[in-house]
């Protein structure tokens, strides 16, 4: 796949690659975690497009809520959200939604429509979540189309892992 490419364009290629890396690998240290979620989408008309967030504070010895929120997005989307600093013990879990695609339903995204959940940690995306046409086997139907971000959202409760 690579054999036409020179080696150095080839490094020079991975080279953004290895340093996300490192900046995730930093994370490993890291005991404050500035939070951001950033969310973008095209023709969304008719998708109910949604995204949500709830955090938890002091998760191990006395949780209270932290940030929580709710948008809207009717036509399309392009932000980002500042959500503060949380620490080792804190959780956030965010969700996309599409709410008029359902499973058993004749809606589901056009071609070329989409909605796309980052999640920012110290500045590198953490995670990352789509809603598409193409979304396959990854999205749960709750009986609407659903996916989340964050440390919560596959059981594992750590920022650096």
């Amino acid at each position: 796949m690579f054999k036409n490419i020179p080696r150095l364009g080839l490094w020079l290629a991975l080279l953004p690659l290895a340093a996300c890396q490192d900046k995730l690998e930093e994370l490993k240290d890291a005991t404050r975690f500035s939070v951001a979620l950033r969310v973008k989408g095209e023709n969304l008309t008719g998708l109910g497009a949604e995204m949500d967030y709830v955090s938890t504070r002091n998760t191990l010895t006395k949780p209270e809520a932290g940030p929580s929120g709710h948008h809207t997005y009717a036509v399309s989307a392009d932000t980002t959200y500042q959500l503060g600093e949380f620490g080792v013990y804190d959780d956030v879990l965010a969700t996309i939604v599409l709410r008029k695609a359902t499973c058993d339903a004749a809606t589901h995204p056009r071609p070329g429509s989409y909605l796309k959940l980052d999640m920012l940690v110290n500045g590198v995306v953490y995670d990352t979540e789509t809603l598409s046409s193409t979304s396959g086997a990854q999205v749960i139907c709750t009986p609407y189309w659903t996916i989340s971000v964050g440390p919560t959202s596959d059981g594992d409760r750590d920022w650096d892992d």
